[in-house]
């Protein structure tokens, strides 16, 4: 593959990692359940009350922070390393955590009172994004 075509692969790959970052952080969502009893920031449900969101959280900056260091090392010096094995690492671990996300997500839809409209289709288009860059980080 040509130069050219794997760093526009990696520029796709960071900006679908970028996208699921930014859903993930703004993905909130009140609950109305028993608002006469608790305030609004009880009623808050957030990204990061949940460890299976902070671990997404966490394998899109490792991933980020990966496909950044080899694009900005191939740009720099025009050779990529760890090509191979750096790339079949990070998309194990990209998937693992929008695979882990992605069946939390599903369940607790399933078991809550939240409206699935809002809360749960951030999550599920940011763990969809992660997929997407996996695709791309194996590509390059």
């Amino acid at each position: 593959m040509g130069k050219a075509v794997i760093m526009v692969v990696r520029l796709v790959t960071l900006v679908c990692l970028v996208g699921s970052l930014i859903l993930l952080l703004t993905s909130n969502q009140y609950s109305d359940n028993e608002r006469l009893f608790y305030t609004d920031d009880q009623l808050l449900t957030k990204f990061n009350d949940f460890r299976v969101y902070v671990y997404m959280l966490v394998c899109i900056g490792v991933g980020f922070g990966y496909n950044l260091f080899q694009t900005l090392l191939s740009l720099s010096i025009g050779v990529s390393l760890l090509d191979l094995f750096g790339d079949m690492i990070i998309t194990n671990i990209l998937i693992s955590g929008a695979a882990a996300t992605y069946n939390f997500t599903l369940e607790l839809n399933r078991t809550t009172d939240l409206e699935p409209n809002c809360f749960f289709n951030k999550i599920f288009v940011s763990a969809g994004l992660s997929l997407l860059a996996t695709l791309f980080t194996l590509m390059a």
